[in-house]
């Protein structure tokens, strides 16, 4: 009977280390995963970012019109590529038309988790300038890789 009565005070003794170890590794393991979460978001408004630029430069690009029209038309396809996709960000946007040139810059800004306690913002810049588009230009290119298939295929290069 005393061995039970011993084992029982030895146990009671332990049984606060695992609340104390708890309280200081949750908060930094939840904060940890919510800085994952945010990071996955802020990759994702970044891809989304960089295609919808692209796009937006490269379909206004090939417009026919004046250079108002075409920014009012990269301006459309800007909100639909880009900023109805966005999953918790916000962009800032700037289109640069001249003599058929077309370049779409956007600036994606996310607050970070904890900003109150750090100062920072996670921002990601895209750039994007479309060519000009060359009908000629692009079917020799096409030709040329036709080419170098068959010469690949016959096995001479």
């Amino acid at each position: 009977m005393e061995l039970g009565r011993y084992e029982g005070k030895k146990a009671a003794g332990f049984s606060g280390s695992v609340t104390l170890e708890a309280s200081y590794l949750l908060p930094l393991i939840v904060f940890l995963i919510w800085n994952v979460l945010y990071l996955s978001f802020f990759l994702y408004d970044q891809s989304v970012l960089l295609q919808g630029s692209y796009v937006t430069a490269l379909r206004t690009e090939r417009m026919l019109g004046s250079d108002e029209e075409k920014e009012r038309e990269a301006e459309k396809k800007f909100e639909e590529s880009v900023e109805k996709r966005l999953a918790c960000g916000s962009v800032e946007k700037d289109y640069a038309v001249s003599g058929g040139d077309v370049s779409v810059e956007g600036t994606l800004l996310l607050r970070a988790p904890g900003e109150g306690f750090f100062i920072s913002r996670w921002n990601g810049k895209q750039r994007q300038k479309a060519d000009r588009w060359r009908p000629v230009e692009f079917i020799r290119t096409c030709r040329k890789a036709e080419d170098i298939g068959k010469l690949l295929e016959m096995g001479t290069v």
